[in-house]
């Protein structure tokens, strides 16, 4: 039996889910599977920071992002000092054989180099296009 995908989600496609656009049900329509979510701790953080910030426009998706990942994904408890959290989600995907779900335009450049898998949004179709992995 084949192991499900692993897919590592970032804070910025954490914030496109929770602004209402569905990533999800985009990736399992495109991959045929549903696969493991995961979320490395610093995220969380990351989303626990910006859920604290003086706007609404940002801390309510903040708020919905870390209850989303809370519910839907499974949280990895994984700091490595001195690295940063691009290099962590770089550093997970390449260890676990995962795919990553990320806007961030350098992260996906050195997804890219590394050869790991990505998931990304088409903005002008608020679409998710996946690369790389196999389905």
């Amino acid at each position: 039996m084949k192991k499900r995908p692993c897919i590592v989600l970032d804070t910025n496609m954490l914030m496109t889910v929770a602004r209402g656009i569905n990533v999800f049900e985009q990736i399992e329509d495109i991959i045929d599977t549903k696969p493991d979510y995961i979320v490395l701790t610093p995220i969380i953080k990351e989303l626990e920071k910006l859920a604290k910030a003086n706007k609404p426009s940002i801390s309510k998706p903040a708020r919905l992002a870390l209850e989303i990942a809370r519910m839907y994904c499974k949280v990895i408890n994984i700091e490595i000092k001195n690295m940063s959290t691009d290099d962590l989600i770089l550093y997970y995907a390449k260890e676990n054989k995962c795919g990553v779900a990320t806007n961030d335009r350098e992260l996906r450049k050195k997804l890219r180099k590394e050869g790991i898998p990505e998931i990304y949004l088409r903005e002008e179709k608020m679409m998710v296009d996946v690369e790389g992995i196999e389905y």
